[in-house]
């Protein structure tokens, strides 16, 4: 399908005019954008943002995104800004919203379609994300449908269910917890990480103490 990254950038809330700092920085651009963006509505805001990091960081590069994702160097700079009024993993999936929008117009269109609908099919294979977007626009989906039917997609055909996400965190987290404590203050295998690993690492901290957080307090909610 031919891109539509004119459509996608046409919803984008921003006025290039009022960054008030003027440098040439790419991630001070980019945030300084992002917290101006105006309260629209989560699909629009998350295209917006999506839109500021594709012209700031990736350069209009649609390639760049898909070959070096959150890796790329400017990227980690920005997760990891001080000033930056979101998590990394919803900066990521603003990203990811606005990639797919430019393979599939029809998020841009239509008045149905909202992030969560959008949320539930990042990751599939772009075939099915086209087909289960556009037959939730035709059906009016709930985004608790879509996500049934994505999960449908995930998990394969027939055989044996797969094992819950969150279960399968939670066996990670498990084996983690087993590893030596010397290892997470061994300071002379930190010393040899490069600059680049080290940012890696201190976004992926950042957003792990989030995910934590939130998932300790589901957790108590649901034991009551």
């Amino acid at each position: 399908m031919a891109t539509n990254i004119n459509g996608a950038q046409g919803m984008i809330a921003r006025d290039e005019n009022r960054a008030a700092r003027a440098t040439d920085d790419p991630v001070e651009r980019a945030v300084t954008e992002i917290r101006h963006l105006s309260r629209a509505a989560s699909i629009e805001l998350a295209l917006g943002v999506g839109g500021i990091v594709f012209r700031h960081l990736f350069k209009g590069d649609m390639e760049l995104v898909r070959r070096n994702g959150p890796k790329e160097a400017s990227f980690r700079r920005l997760a990891l800004h001080p000033e930056l009024p979101m998590s990394a993993a919803s900066l990521w999936r603003a990203v990811a919203i606005f990639e797919l929008s430019t393979r599939v117009p029809l998020i841009t269109q239509s008045k149905h379609l909202g992030v969560t609908h959008v949320h539930a099919v990042l990751g599939l294979p772009a075939r099915d994300q086209e087909q289960l977007l556009g037959t939730a626009e035709r059906e009016r989906w709930t985004p608790a449908a879509l996500r049934a039917r994505a999960a449908g997609r995930r998990g394969g055909h027939g055989g044996r269910r797969p094992k819950l996400e969150i279960l399968r965190v939670l066996d990670g987290l498990r084996r983690l917890a087993a590893v030596p404590v010397e290892t997470f203050g061994d300071r002379a295998a930190v010393a040899t990480l490069s600059a680049e690993d080290i940012d890696v690492a201190l976004v992926a901290l950042r957003e792990l103490d989030e995910r934590l957080v939130e998932l300790r307090a589901l957790l108590h909610e649901a034991s009551g």
